[in-house]
């Protein structure tokens, strides 16, 4: 008949459940926020060091300034680490590395070519954005944690290489440059004036990072993280963002180091040795992995740590101590304070604030 209704068809329950929808929209999660509570913090933390910076030699010494010029370096490498640690889900244990060439470039250039400093830091930026790209994209072919152990590799190597090429990086006494002198007319020491030069760029890079995280490309690294699967249903290269995020990281760490060669004035290979780089490890996961001021933080638990241990133990054997020190944090943090010491701080916030406004709401109900 014409008007007959062509049965439905009744498939099993075991060929309806076998099947799987996959969502071919492109929809990114939501980018992360930067609440407002955390701007006020972000914006206290500086506004408190621009003072320090701007304080007289009676309040701060040079030394002080020389102290404090080692953590801003420090935390400007642990920022570029953390894109890798806390959004990307990548270790990296060459940062220290990286560090280093930065140094080695900003040095090179100005003792042996008379390159002006600032030029120098831009050339350090710049070379830590090649040498990034070209260690990750041998990570990209071959895929799996090949990153990682390409990293363990520049950190192993770096030191004896810079020591056998003495006639480019000094050998084993390195190189020296003149120090930073303020512009004439400007009340501020060397020490201090670096430090301003230093908050600057700190203040740049964490905005500019902040930024990206706050794009696309934040929103594909906590896709990527959240299940690289999921991320390659939705056409995410995860692959390839990792490697472009570690080329970012890598020109971080290679600006921070060349600012820290501003600061020391001296780089040799004893400085930059596999050590440095578990230092940095150390100060991201203690500070806080996906926090621009906990890796404030982190630095300068990296700087003061270490110095404090000279007044307790021999100082032959603080090197050993150090990374006795470094592995009791790490384990203590990972295990009761995942977040590290900023998200303990942002816990203990949150608590006085709901506290706070409990109270003030049972006071108004008693009213």
């Amino acid at each position: 008949m014409s008007g007959a209704r062509t049965p439905a068809v009744v498939r099993p329950p075991a060929e309806r459940d076998s099947e799987i929808t996959v969502s071919t929209s492109h929809a990114l999660p939501p980018a992360p926020r930067v609440g407002l509570r955390t701007a006020w913090w972000t914006a206290a933390l500086a506004v408190v060091l621009l003072l320090a910076a701007l304080a007289p030699a009676s309040v701060i010494s040079d030394f002080q300034f020389f102290q404090l010029n080692r953590v801003v370096t420090f935390a400007i490498a642990i920022g570029g680490l953390n894109l890798l640690l806390g959004w990307a889900g990548t270790i990296s244990a060459g940062h220290g590395a990286l560090f280093g060439i930065g140094a080695y470039t900003t040095a090179i250039l100005v003792a042996d070519h008379g390159v002006p400093w600032p030029l120098a830091v831009l050339a350090s930026l710049v070379v830590g954005l090649v040498v990034g790209a070209l260690l990750g994209l041998p990570a990209l072919r071959l895929g799996g944690m090949n990153l990682g152990l390409i990293t363990l590799a520049i950190a192993l190597l770096l030191p004896p290489l810079l020591t056998r090429l003495d006639w480019l990086t000094g050998g084993p006494f390195g190189k020296t440059t003149p120090r930073v002198e303020a512009p004439p007319g400007l009340p501020f020491s060397s020490p201090q004036w670096l430090f301003l030069v230093n908050l600057v760029v700190l203040a740049v890079v964490f905005w500019l990072l902040s930024n990206m995280l706050r794009g696309r490309m934040g929103r594909a690294l906590d896709a990527a993280a959240s299940s690289r699967v999921m991320a390659a249903a939705h056409a995410i290269p995860t692959n390839r963002i990792t490697v472009a995020v570690f080329a970012v990281s890598a020109a971080v760490a290679a600006l921070g180091g060349a600012l820290f060669h501003l600061t020391t004035r001296t780089s040799t290979p004893d400085s930059f040795t596999f050590l440095l780089s578990i230092s940095l490890i150390a100060g991201a996961v203690v500070g806080g992995s996906r926090s621009f001021v906990g890796a404030i933080i982190g630095a300068a638990f990296v700087v003061f740590v270490p110095e404090s241990l000279g007044g307790f133990v021999d100082p032959a054997a603080a090197g050993q101590w150090q990374q006795v020190v470094y592995a009791a944090a790490l384990l203590l943090v990972i295990y009761f304070f995942p977040r590290g010491l900023a998200g303990l701080v942002r816990q203990a916030r949150n608590r006085l604030v709901r506290r706070s406004s409990t109270n003030a709401r049972s006071q108004e109900e008693q009213s």
